[in-house]
């Protein structure tokens, strides 16, 4: 089974995040850690921009034998009190869970020689120090949740259909449920409605594809989904307060 977690740690504006139904709002220099196999989201809190980088990480590269996944890795990752963890300077291990970040982050963007096992050295420290400082010292709590679940399937079905027509019935039906208990799921689990997730994923697509592939706006609004140039225009000015992104090609 191969395993993925996320580890943010922001050096910007202030920052929000959901992650479940949980909310976190990180302050400049503050980090998170988010684990493997959870639902979050992120945005700039009070609609504010917001920089941050991000790491995301396979515990699988950790594993050398079973005995290391079943002592160290699973327990870490199957505790629902580590779901996410606000690291900050002012606790000791948060604040030295932050370097090994902050050390992870400059070895893969500067790359120098050897750089692949420098960075995976660094990672073995810093998930050593979060399970010794999580499930180490508090023991292992699992929780098993249906909703979760179902909404894990409806993100899924958006994710891999929004460039096509979707109607809130299909996505009920990804997670198995009625059309009214997946509003609630969104809604206590995202703050947006399915549509309005379903949109917003679209318009982010959107500038996936301004930034790399240099398509023009009628083909960018028809690969992500929207049923015409103008109401896409008009959505992503919505959104992100202007017409359109910079980009060689208009």
């Amino acid at each position: 089974m191969a395993y993925r977690f996320g580890v943010y740690s922001r050096f910007g504006r202030l920052h929000e995040l959901l992650c479940g139904r949980e909310n976190y709002i990180l302050q400049k220099g503050e980090g998170i850690f988010v684990n493997s196999n959870r639902l979050h989201y992120g945005y700039g809190h009070k609609d504010d921009d917001c920089d941050f980088l991000v790491l995301l990480l396979s515990p699988q590269l950790l594993v050398r034998n079973s005995h290391i996944e079943n002592k160290y890795i699973r327990p870490l990752l199957q505790d629902h009190l580590s779901n996410a963890i606000i690291l900050r300077e002012e606790t000791a291990w948060q604040k030295e869970a932050l370097q090994y970040i902050r050390k992870l982050y400059e070895l893969c963007h500067e790359q120098v020689e050897g750089y692949e096992l420098l960075a995976l050295s660094q990672f073995e420290l810093l998930f050593l120090h979060l399970y010794q400082n999580t499930v180490g010292n508090h023991g292992l709590h699992q929780e098993h949740s249906k909703d979760m679940n179902a909404l894990k399937n409806m993100l899924g079905y958006i994710q891999s259909h929004f460039a096509e027509y979707i109607s809130l019935q299909e996505i009920a039906a990804a997670g198995s449920v009625g059309r009214s208990k997946c509003c609630t799921l969104f809604r206590n689990s995202l703050k947006k409605s399915p549509i309005e997730y379903l949109t917003s994923y679209r318009i982010q697509k959107s500038v996936d594809f301004m930034t790399n592939d240099g398509l023009n706006m009628t083909e960018i609004s028809t690969a992500c989904g929207f049923s015409s140039s103008s109401y896409f225009a008009e959505t992503f000015k919505k959104i992100w307060g202007v017409s359109q992104l910079n980009t060689e090609k208009q």
